[in-house]
């Protein structure tokens, strides 16, 4: 993906987007900066990494992921001798939308898991709302479900 450009966004709340016109060849648009400014203003945390995410590419791309709750911290202890330890893992995220550098996206909900390639996204108060590749229309999902685990 790529930055905004002089040419403006769809709107000012697009975060995904193509020139309007532009072939499936042209590298998708991207305003991390609105992304980011929408995670704090909801109190969402925000991450960016660089890895290999096999169900959408073989070598690493640079990730973008809101994380809407985190997994509780685990940790595990074993004897050794007369000493014991206790191994915590790190905290993992539990439901997050993650974008690659191309668009792709993976969305992990408490109860399932999605890949889709983002072809528009923008926000619309506490929801992501988008249009995907092998969807006929374009999806809502509420960030706030993805806050608490369902009941």
């Amino acid at each position: 993906m790529e930055p905004p450009t002089f040419r403006g966004k769809p709107s000012e709340t697009h975060v995904v987007w193509r020139r309007s016109g532009a072939e499936e060849t042209v590298p998708k648009r991207f305003d991390e900066q609105e992304l980011r400014a929408w995670c704090s203003a909801h109190g969402f945390d925000f991450e960016t990494d660089r890895r290999v995410d096999h169900d959408r590419a073989e070598e690493p791309r640079k990730q973008y992921r809101t994380v809407f709750a985190w997994a509780d911290e685990e940790s595990e202890s074993f004897g050794l001798g007369d000493d014991e330890w206790e191994i915590e893992t790190q905290e993992t995220p539990r439901t997050f939308l993650e974008l690659d550098a191309r668009g792709e996206a993976r969305l992990k909900t408490w109860t399932e898991e999605y890949v889709f390639d983002v072809e528009e996204l923008w926000l619309d108060g506490r929801s992501f709302v988008f249009r995907a590749a092998d969807l006929d229309s374009a999806k809502r999902l509420d960030a706030g479900k993805l806050t608490d685990p369902p009941e």
